[in-house]
């Protein structure tokens, strides 16, 4: 019984894309942890690389302008279409906004 909800919730984090994956399960040797592990054996999307330092600056000076001049959450969204890294900086923005009630 307990295994089963433990599953179950562990299912329904990695179906809201919330779960941490375990950067071991899937290697050739797999996770030492087994079934003690507390991260996600689930399968993962691979991420994007992350951009250089450089690309990243630029970004963050992107986003600062459009945080600006872009009054409603639709442009941001609209925006964070645009590269991986503008998507996670502008919805961190999003998210603000809309705990705030912007």
């Amino acid at each position: 019984e307990y295994q089963e909800s433990t599953e179950d919730s562990v299912l329904l984090l990695h179906d809201a894309g919330k779960c941490k994956p375990c950067l071991f399960a899937h290697t050739k040797t797999g996770c030492s942890k087994g079934d003690a592990c507390q991260f996600c054996h689930l399968k993962h999307r691979s991420r994007a690389p992350r951009p250089s330092k450089s690309t990243r600056n630029r970004y963050k000076q992107i986003v600062a302008k459009v945080k600006e001049t872009a009054g409603n959450t639709e442009v941001l969204q609209s925006w964070a279409k645009q590269h991986t890294y503008i998507e996670r900086l502008l919805t961190e923005e999003i998210e603000k906004r809309t705990r705030s009630g912007r």
